[in-house]
């Protein structure tokens, strides 16, 4: 005889996962158009050189504001991924699977060294940090990328019967 909790484990899950994939593949795609704006700005954008020396959140803010297009268009996608990449880790720790949880906090991780990185880079303009970004988005882009790959079954972890 199966339990009301057990029943709600078993109907809650697939769509815990189904969310986490859906959250997954839209972080990717997002990472994806970041990453065509990233090398834009670095090709194209003429940063003005009052953005050198500015502290992380003061170069963000006039990146945001005062930056060309592209770059302003950077930093706020930049900033919906850290949201995307919290979502994701909330979504994971509901799954109860080790390695959704991993895989979303690494990722997470990697969003938040790409953005505290390219806030550098408005800042000081070093080669440094653009190249932090360019492989920390792919970290993250990769820790989505299993996430859609691996079989949904490999992404939840039932608590033990009742």
């Amino acid at each position: 005889m199966s339990t009301a909790g057990e029943s709600l484990r078993t109907e809650v899950a697939p769509r815990i996962v189904r969310d986490l994939r859906t959250n997954s593949f839209a972080a990717a795609v997002t990472l994806v158009i970041e990453f065509g704006l990233g090398i834009w700005t670095n090709l194209y954008a003429n940063l003005p050189a009052s953005d050198h020396g500015r502290s992380m959140f003061a170069a963000f803010g006039h990146a945001v504001a005062d930056g060309p297009v592209g770059l302003s268009l950077h930093a706020i996608v930049g900033t919906l991924l850290v949201i995307t990449g919290i979502s994701a880790v909330v979504r994971a720790v509901f799954t109860r699977s080790p390695l959704s949880i991993s895989l979303t906090a690494i990722a997470l991780l990697a969003i938040l060294a790409a953005w505290s990185s390219g806030a550098k880079f408005v800042g000081d303009m070093s080669k440094g940090p653009s190249l932090t970004m360019a492989i920390a988005t792919g970290v993250a882009l990769l820790c989505y990328a299993i996430l859609l790959f691996v079989p949904p079954g490999a992404l939840s972890r039932r608590g033990p019967k009742e």
